[in-house]
C-alpha cells in the first residue's frame, strides 16, 4: 500500500467511477482498477459494491474511507506547514507583557520548541506609551485602540495568605476582607486597577500597609505572611502553592480578561505562530487551574 493507491482509492470512491478516476488521475482504467483489486486483497475486505459499471463504497469501504481522507488531509497540511517554513521571518518578536509575567518562562519554552530560530525581545515595564506600535504583541488587561485585540483568558482573583492567616474554608466574604493587612501592587499597575476599580463598585475600602511595583515582591510579602494579597487563579497559579491558603472571595468575585493586542493587521507566519502558541499556554494554564476556577 502505497500513497497512490490511497489517492486512487480517494478518487474512485468520490467519483464512483473507476473509468473516471483514471482520466482523472491520466492513467488507464485497467491500472485503477488492478490497484483497487490489489488494495483489497491486502487488507483483507471488500471496500467496494459493483453494480454493473457503478461502483460505490460499502460499509467497510465507507469507514475505510474516513480514515484515509483524514490522514491524506493531514499529510497535505504537513506538506504545507514544512514549505510555508523556508519562508517564515527570522526578524526578532518584541512582547511588551503588562500582565501575567510569571508565564514569560513557560512561553519562551514553547517558543524554544516551535520557533527555535526566532529571538524574543521581552519587556515587562510599561514606559512606551506613546510609542507601542514598536511592538509585535502586548499582553494587557486593556484592549489597545487601533489594534488587534484578542482575549485569551479570563481569571478569577484569589484571595492568597500564608497558611494560618485565613479561616480554613476556601471562601471568604468580601466585607471581611478589611479586617486584613494588605500587601498589594503599585496603583499604576493594571492588575492593580482591575483590583482598585472592583472595591470601589463594591464600596471596599482595604488596609494596605505595603506596596511594591514589582509582582515577585508582592508574592514573597504574601508567602512571608507580611500581609495578604490578591492572586490571579491562572497566571499566577504556580505561586507557592504548598505553604498559601487561596480562597474565593463571595458574593462575587472580581475577574480580569488578558487580552493579546497587536497592531499587525496582517500577521506573517512567525507572528501568527507566536499568537497560536500563546493563545495554548494560557489555555494549558487555564485547564491546570480548574481547582481554582469558578468561571
Amino acid at each position: 500500500m502505497n500513497l497512490t493507491t490511497l489517492k486512487y482509492f480517494i478518487s474512485v470512491a468520490s467519483l464512483g467511477s473507476i473509468t473516471e478516476a483514471a482520466q482523472e488521475a491520466y492513467v488507464s482504467q485497467s491500472a485503477v482498477s488492478k490497484t483497487i483489486k490489489q488494495l483489497e486483497e491486502e487488507i483483507g475486505v471488500k471496500l467496494f459494491d459493483r453494480e454493473g459499471r457503478t461502483i460505490k463504497l460499502n460499509q467497510q469501504g465507507k469507514l475505510f474511507y474516513s480514515y484515509v481522507s483524514d490522514s491524506l488531509n493531514l499529510l497535505d497540511r504537513g506538506i504545507k506547514a514544512v514549505q510555508g517554513s523556508k519562508n517564515i521571518d527570522q526578524s526578532p518578536l518584541n512582547v511588551l507583557f503588562t500582565v501575567a509575567s510569571p508565564l514569560i518562562s513557560k512561553i519562551i519554552l514553547r517558543m524554544q520548541e516551535v520557533l527555535p530560530n526566532i529571538s524574543l525581545n521581552i519587556h515587562q515595564k510599561n514606559n512606551f506609551a506613546k510609542d507601542l506600535e514598536q511592538f509585535d504583541f502586548i499582553i494587557s488587561t486593556a484592549k489597545i485602540p487601533n489594534f488587534n485585540s484578542i482575549p485569551i483568558t479570563t481569571e478569577e482573583l484569589l484571595i492568597g495568605a500564608k497558611k494560618g492567616i485565613l479561616p480554613n474554608k476556601d471562601f471568604i466574604e468580601l466585607k471581611d476582607l478589611e479586617k486584613y493587612i494588605f500587601v498589594g501592587l503599585d496603583k499604576e499597575t493594571e492588575l492593580q486597577q482591575t483590583i482598585d476599580q472592583f472595591l470601589m463598585a463594591h464600596k471596599i475600602k482595604l488596609n494596605y500597609q505595603y506596596q511594591s511595583d514589582e509582582p515577585a515582591t508582592v508574592r514573597q510579602l504574601i508567602a512571608s505572611g507580611i500581609g495578604i494579597g490578591f492572586i490571579p487563579a491562572i497566571s499566577w497559579q504556580d505561586f507557592e502553592t504548598k505553604n498559601i491558603t487561596k480562597a474565593h472571595i463571595y458574593p462575587e468575585a472580581p475577574l480580569r480578561t488578558i487580552y493579546l493586542n497587536s497592531p499587525h493587521h496582517n500577521l506573517t507566519d512567525t507572528q501568527r505562530l507566536f499568537s497560536n502558541e500563546i493563545a495554548n499556554v494560557f489555555l494549558q494554564e487555564r485547564d491546570a487551574a480548574t481547582k481554582y476556577l469558578l468561571i
